[in-house]
């Protein structure tokens, strides 16, 4: 059985901040740790040591790790013990399928109910932060990443959908934890980012609505490893 890994020492140290901003700079600390690889899956997170490592007291640390659990990269377990979510290929996969319904639909009532000219803004400037840091910085590129999606599931105003925020984030960040060096690919899916938001602003349902899914199946195909038989023979009618 693979030994768990316990060594916390590659954290980075934040330096000490007023609440609620302490909170959000253990978030992105640890966050960064696990996208950069230094924590792997399945890392027990142990909160005196996580604490001494960041130099935080154990409230604001409690507190990230719930926020790092709804966004997907940790698990908590009812003893209270946090350890950095694990995800096979199948856990991966199966995600996928959902987010390609999930963002396709989005895209769709998106488009049809049409862009405030903030969220333009936010947006445009989302696509732009991927396709500056596609090549030099991962993190930057998978928070903006994650962000561009949540965003438009925001917008659409549908209660039903926005519940599968959480999994959007997670899934827009920790499906891709071992991307390294793939800056290419990066570049390719933040050209995905603009021609989806280019096809929102028209207003053309159907397109946003194709390439928004198209945009999953690729990063699937590439982060991915290949289907099982039994997973390429359920979805043989995906469109």
């Amino acid at each position: 059985m693979r030994r768990v890994r316990e060594d916390l020492a590659e954290v980075t140290p934040i330096a000490v901040v007023r609440h609620p901003r302490m909170k959000e700079g253990i978030v992105d600390s640890v966050r960064r740790a696990i996208l950069e690889g230094k924590l792997a899956p399945g890392t027990v997170l142990r909160q005196e040591h996580l604490a001494r490592q960041l130099h935080v007291s154990r409230t604001p640390l409690r507190e990230a790790l719930i926020a790092l659990e709804r966004e997907g990269f940790v698990t908590i377990a009812p003893s209270g013990a946090a350890s950095v979510v694990s995800l096979d290929a199948r856990d991966a996969l199966e995600i996928m399928d959902l987010r390609e319904m999930v963002d396709g639909l989005a895209a769709r009532l998106l488009a049809r109910r049409g862009l405030t000219a903030e969220l333009d803004r936010e947006l445009t400037a989302l696509a732009k932060t991927m396709r500056s840091n596609a090549a030099r910085d991962q993190h930057r590129y998978l928070v903006a990443n994650a962000d561009f999606h949540v965003k438009i599931v925001e917008a659409t105003g549908h209660a039903r959908l926005q519940q599968f925020i959480p999994l959007v984030r997670m899934s827009a960040q920790v499906v891709y934890i071992r991307l390294q060096n793939q800056s290419r690919r990066l570049r390719n899916s933040a050209d995905e980012h603009t021609r989806v938001l280019d096809a929102i602003r028209a207003g053309d349902a159907d397109n946003a609505e194709r390439l928004a899914r198209e945009h999953v199946r690729n990063a699937a195909a590439h982060w991915l490893v290949p289907p099982t038989p039994a997973h390429a023979t359920r979805n043989e009618g995906s469109p």
